[in-house]
């Protein structure tokens, strides 16, 4: 009974980070095309700047697989747009 209390609990406790880089993935993915098109879009030049810095450092991370820094990237752009 011991042996299968532990075992879920070890399979629940990697299986929850698996789950959070997932969402952190396709929200980064998500953001980078939502930069991506607001770059398309007339936004006064320091938004604009805003937004590539943002849009590059993304990128980067995405290279990276580091989903959490990509997601303060987009997180950045979305603060842009929004002042």
């Amino acid at each position: 009974m011991l042996r299968s209390v532990l075992l879920f609990a070890t399979a629940a406790v990697m299986i929850t980070p698996t789950a959070v880089l997932a969402d952190n993935k396709s929200d980064c993915q998500k953001g980078l095309e939502m930069i991506k098109a607001e770059l398309k879009k007339k936004h006064p030049a320091p938004v604009i700047a805003t937004l590539r810095k943002a849009l590059s450092g993304a990128e980067t991370e995405v290279v990276e697989e580091d989903w959490p820094e990509c997601m303060d990237y987009v997180k950045t752009a979305r603060a842009a747009l929004k002042q």
